[in-house]
């Protein structure tokens, strides 16, 4: 079954996406869609899509797509896809989902209503890699998890980008931060149910430096670390009873992590991978097999991920000018 996409947005990421479902047989671009027809245009002539639209309503009319990527920085996310799947299309949603819990509800509610698929992008949780490690980790290789570290932290100096504006919803945490906050509830597959904060906010109201602690219901516990400030080491670190694994950089779409016993051998396992192209396939398996939500990244999971940025951000202090 070939399912036809159309791209909304033609930023960095939607280029990624475009280039990865280019690989897959199953897929076939059609459209793009720009708040220009000069950016989609241009779009179109590099990855030789037919038909470039000059805004997102023209892109969603469009009968010859069937699901949507949405590459548009979060702060648009719930207004594209609300739209999208109103319009009749599928969808496949960036991370993070959306600014809050109430516009992920609306997303969700968007999808039901329409019945129509809908998934938040979280290549991570496809990556060849990381689903290794985690069998690995259900197969007892390191015992019980007792911690899950992960640090994202890059140096984003521009004060006038998207990542230090309220009205873009900027910050680290919605952008970087989700992934060091996430990879702990896609290893342990629960969420935390205690999460403490502290971060240091720009004089824009965003925050610049973020780190914390979670407390998980099955007895781990969990750091993360997070910045537009700096850079780190860009890894993660899984902890259990009886060893731990050293996943490289870049932990989030990582190609290689290292097993080490308490004996003090260790392996090392090298997965490579195709980036986003494994959640394409995935979102497109899922609807030709006729669901409406992923298995892995599942609507629920999206709303309880909102739920726990929310929280988070509460506990550092920053508000968005749409929800003062």
């Amino acid at each position: 079954m070939t399912l036809r996409w159309g791209i909304a947005a033609t930023g960095g990421i939607a280029s990624k996406m475009a280039a990865a479902l280019q690989t897959l047989d199953d897929a076939e671009i059609v459209a793009v869609g720009s708040r220009s027809h000069e950016s989609a245009s241009k779009f179109a002539t590099k990855f030789a899509i037919p038909q470039a639209h000059g805004s997102y309503d023209e892109l969603f009319a469009d009968p010859h797509v069937d699901i949507v990527y949405i590459a548009s920085p979060h702060s648009h996310h719930r207004d594209m896809t609300v739209a999208a799947l109103d319009a009749g299309k599928h969808v496949l949603c960036e991370k993070a989902f959306a600014i809050n819990t109430a516009e992920a509800t609306e997303m969700v509610d968007a999808a039901r209503r329409n019945n129509r698929f809908l998934m938040e992008a979280m290549w991570t949780w496809f990556i060849p890699g990381n689903v290794e490690l985690k069998r690995r980790i259900a197969d007892g290789a390191i015992g019980k998890v007792l911690t899950v570290d992960a640090d994202f932290a890059l140096n984003i100096p521009a004060t006038d980008g998207r990542h230090r504006r309220p009205d873009l919803a900027g910050g680290a945490l919605l952008d970087l931060g989700i992934y060091p906050v996430t990879f702990a509830c896609h290893v342990l597959d629960e969420y935390p149910d205690v999460v403490k904060a502290m971060g240091r906010l720009t004089e824009s109201g965003v925050d610049a430096t973020l780190a914390g602690v979670a407390s998980f219901p099955g007895g781990a516990l969990s750091t993360f670390q997070t910045s537009l400030d700096g850079t780190s080491g860009l890894s993660a670190r899984i902890v259990g009873t009886a060893g731990r694994i050293d996943v490289e950089s870049p932990f989030w779409f990582t190609s290689a992590f290292t097993v080490s016993g308490a004996d003090g051998a260790a392996e090392r396992i090298e997965i490579p991978n195709e980036g986003l192209a494994h959640e394409a396939a995935h979102a497109m398996e899922r609807i030709a097999a006729g669901h409406l939500e992923s298995d892995v990244v599942t609507l629920d999971h999206s709303l309880q991920t909102m739920r726990l940025l929310d929280e988070i951000r509460a506990q550092v202090g920053v508000v968005y000018p749409s929800e003062s």
